[in-house]
């Protein structure tokens, strides 16, 4: 008997199908149909004499010799029953497709805890219940609902929805995509995506993980395993569900963008994993990946017989973040010794529509972009004429012998689609449309990229020294030293309660202040005044307001206006937040997220990726941004929420930022 659960789910060698039937429409039927294939021993376990004309027997305990799975297909109420046989019998695995549980309200979510309950208690592990099931193209393996099994490679997908579990089959047969496994987890109610993604990290037979989400249970533990996944090999996700929670601290500038779907963004960046808007273009993604030599670049050459739909593509791959370089002029007098002489030898390289050269043209011209060093990705656009069997035969061999990956933009009738068929059996996909075919393209890159990066970092972030022992401030006047304490610079603050000695605190700060409020949001209030000004004046305006608030003064400063927060999500642990705006953050919600500890280097790449990142560098003026002291702030933030447990939470807004360092003007410390 196989001892690991997910080698007795993926690869079992004995099965005994609970609830198979003669009966045709019947899920047993199914299951025992497709099991067919499998080279190992299927047992029945069914109320009928015989199933198939194989001896059935009446329970689970009855079958004779070892077993490493159960396949359960019976009614809801009957599967408790059936687990607790598997438990008797000390299997390791049990595949529920059986469905009527959480999915249904109270009464099945009561069944479902007493099946896992049962499980647990004798070492079961659960795939399900109400799932898709189980499929090792390999083996071959379908303990599905799937009536047939999807072409072998080297994709694996994670689901949650049975109907991806489907599409895999559909997309497989109908475009070529090669599948090692595929697991569709129903209701999850015990084996979680975390654990088979942990499982594929190390299955040889997967060169490319997906991951079709519709939550993260236990985030901490899933950045681990990801982190150690994506280091080995592309992982992409597509998470459903964006919606905000209703939770939200209303003080906190941190806490009110720390949406659910912000947080799962930051998390799947810092595992390495790439996140794709779409199951589908994930799995497009993926069949790239699998099929092709990795992308080492974001450089990408186009070759097209139309102008306007190369164009339409390099405008969609530059809104992915990719580049469509001018060629070199030597690499463009190469071209145009090929090309007819009203060709564009420019990038994208347009051969124009001399038909009876497109089986010659197509593999000599991406030849030569492959062989220039001066593009990491091709992808010739096959148009009308072009998308023929006569350039599909041509292409196959050249493309084989590349070291550059070549992604086809599929744009032809369904007439023609035998021609696709050809080139994506010979392991060169062809993705349909230049809208579909960019995206694809975007995400692969950004997978390949994000293997080194991610390489270089599959362990946790680990902060040098011992933990902080410095006490958590208990008055707001402590804070600033407490923060100073921590490393993190704030700028001098004196706390007064009078118009004189705000005007004698302005003094001896040299003039140049700022009078306001301690209070959270103080613009909102009006209780903010800066200099030049009659500082008796504004202190006496202020210390009438209605919030009746203490006054600060501090010497004023200038710089960029950032952001610098942490707070405490449940299931994230503490979590960091960096981004550009101070009191307009929301408005222009550039921000990044990561959950705590993370390394200066890490820091200073959720900067660069800020939207807005080219204003640390200066423009129309401006001075560059000192980004390493701003990168070891956000270290320092994460460092003391990882120190001190009774912080909930810590807003500095804004940081001011400049050539010579970062200071915080304005916090608020939230304490347990």
């Amino acid at each position: 008997m196989l001892t690991d659960p997910l080698d007795a789910v993926f690869a079992p060698r004995r099965i005994a199908v609970v609830g198979a039937s003669d009966r045709p429409g019947t899920v047993g039927r199914l299951v025992w149909d497709n099991l067919a294939g499998f080279p190992g021993e299927v047992v029945p376990v069914s109320r009928a004499a015989t199933v198939d004309g194989r001896p059935a027997y009446p329970d689970l305990t009855d079958v004779p010799g070892e077993l490493d799975l159960v396949v359960v297909a019976v009614a809801a109420d009957a599967v408790p029953e059936v687990i607790r046989s598997a438990a008797a019998r000390g299997l390791p695995a049990a595949v529920l497709l059986s469905a009527g549980f959480a999915e249904t309200g109270p009464a099945g979510a009561a069944l479902q805890r007493e099946t896992v309950d049962a499980a647990r208690a004798g070492g079961v592990r659960l795939v399900g219940p109400n799932c898709f099931g189980v499929q090792n193209c390999d083996l071959p393996l379908n303990a599905s609902i799937a009536a047939g099994l999807p072409p072998g490679g080297g994709i694996s997908l994670v689901t949650q929805s049975g109907s991806y579990g489907m599409a895999a089959h559909t997309l497989g047969r109908e475009e070529s995509i090669g599948f090692a496994k595929v697991y569709a987890a129903g209701n999850a109610a015990d084996l979680t995506a975390t654990d088979v993604l942990r499982y594929l990290a190390d299955d040889p037979a997967t060169t490319v993980i997906c991951l079709l989400l519709e939550s993260i249970p236990d985030p901490r533990d899933f950045l681990a395993v990801a982190r150690t996944a994506a280091s080995a090999k592309p992982v992409l996700a597509t998470v459903t569900g964006r919606s905000a929670s209703g939770r939200r601290a209303a003080a906190s500038h941190t806490a009110s963008l720390a949406g659910d779907d912000a947080l799962r963004d930051a998390l799947l960046r810092q595992a390495g994993v790439v996140r794709t808007r779409t199951g589908l273009g994930m799995l497009d993604a993926a069949r790239l990946l699998a099929a092709q030599p990795l992308p080492t670049g974001p450089r990408v050459g186009v070759v097209t017989n139309s102008g306007g739909t190369g164009v339409e593509l390099v405008d969609l791959l530059t809104d992915e973040g990719l580049s469509v370089p001018e060629l070199s002029p030597g690499l463009r007098a190469r071209l145009a010794e090929l090309l007819p002489p009203y060709a564009s030898t420019a990038n994208p390289v347009d051969i124009t529509p001399v038909w009876r050269r497109f089986p010659e043209l197509y593999p000599a011209a991406l030849r030569l972009l492959a062989e220039s060093g001066e593009v990491d990705v091709l992808v010739p656009v096959l148009l009308a004429r072009a998308a023929s069997t006569e350039v599909a035969e041509a292409l196959l061999d050249p493309v084989a012998g590349l070291a550059v990956p070549v992604y086809p933009c599929w744009v032809a009738g369904r007439g023609q689609q035998a021609a696709a068929d050809l080139l994506q059996a010979g392991g060169v996909p062809c993705l349909p449309w230049p809208e579909r075919a960019a995206a694809a393209v975007g995400a692969a890159v950004r997978s390949a990229a994000g293997l080194t990066s991610t390489a270089s970092r599959a362990e946790p972030a680990r902060v040098d020294g011992p933990p902080s022992r410095r006490p958590v401030p208990e008055r707001p006047e402590e804070v600033p030293d407490f923060l100073r304490g921590a490393g993190i610079p704030v700028v001098d603050t004196v706390r007064c309660s009078s118009p004189e000695e705000a005007a004698a605190a302005a003094a001896r700060l040299g003039g140049d202040v700022v009078l306001k409020l301690d209070v959270p949001h103080k613009t909102d209030v009006g209780g903010v005044r800066l200099s030049p000004m009659d500082v008796r004046a504004a202190a006496a305006e202020l210390l009438v307001l209605p919030c009746r608030a203490p006054l600060l003064v501090q010497p004023r400063r200038h710089g960029l206006e950032l952001v610098v927060g942490a707070t405490r999500e449940p299931g994230y642990g503490p979590v960091v937040m960096v981004g550009l705006g101070g009191v307009h953050v929301e408005v222009l919600g550039d921000v990044r997220f990561a959950l705590a500890p993370v390394t200066a280097a890490e820091a200073h790449d959720l900067l660069r990726s800020l939207r807005g990142a080219a204003l640390l560098d200066g423009v129309r003026g401006a001075p560059p941004v000192d980004v390493t002291a701003v990168a070891e702030l956000v270290a320092t933030v994460s460092r003391l929420m990882t120190d001190h447990p009774p912080v909930t939470g810590l807003d500095l807004n804004p940081v001011l930022a400049g050539p010579h360092g970062c200071v915080a003007v304005d916090w608020h410390l939230r304490v347990r």
